[in-house]
């Protein structure tokens, strides 16, 4: 039996079109309603499981982590060490209105985000556009890493999550290399 929070995610024929919901405490089931509510699937999930699989938004995205997951495989794209030109650029908010720009590079290209060098001030959960070349994206800064912490150039890094589209693949090189 699950406790405590969970998740219960719906298909995509569902009325939410495959939406995502947290249960707390007491709630026994998502507000979601109507005849494509009651027909669709759902599953029940909780927290830690839901993370571990890269917190899918629908039905159809569990079962796809679940399949990468039972294969070994927990990352949705390839990965390809490969330095190119970038432009990071910060979205202004209410607690920080400032725009800032850089041009930096990747190390790590993925179709579902990169790991670039920055000289920016960020914080993890932070949201920047990111841009290579014609391709624009919103991109949540997963994690900041300080290269002096691990023994490297002394420059952050910024893994960056890709949010409004995953990046074409034609704008990875053809002789970059695969990551394992």
């Amino acid at each position: 039996m699950i406790t405590g929070t969970r998740i219960e995610l719906h298909s995509r024929e569902c009325g939410c079109r495959g939406g995502s919901w947290v249960l707390l405490g007491a709630s026994n089931r998502s507000p979601c309603a109507g005849p494509e509510a009651a027909a669709a699937e759902k599953l029940l999930l909780d927290l830690d499981e839901w993370k571990q699989l890269g917190k899918p938004a629908s039905v159809e995205a569990y079962r796809e982590a679940e399949s990468r997951s039972t294969a070994g495989e927990r990352r949705a794209f390839e990965r390809f060490a490969v330095t190119l030109a970038v432009q990071l650029q910060r979205i202004p908010t209410w607690r920080d209105p400032s725009e800032q720009t850089e041009d930096t590079t990747t190390e790590v290209i993925a179709a579902g985000g990169a790991l670039v060098r920055s000289r920016m001030a960020t914080e993890k959960g932070e949201l920047i556009r990111f841009a290579l070349g014609d391709y624009s994206t919103r991109a949540e800064v997963m994690y900041v890493s300080s290269g002096q912490a691990t023994g490297m150039d002394g420059v952050q890094r910024l893994g960056l999550k890709f949010l409004d589209a995953p990046m074409p693949t034609a704008l990875i090189p053809e002789d970059a290399p695969p990551l394992p």
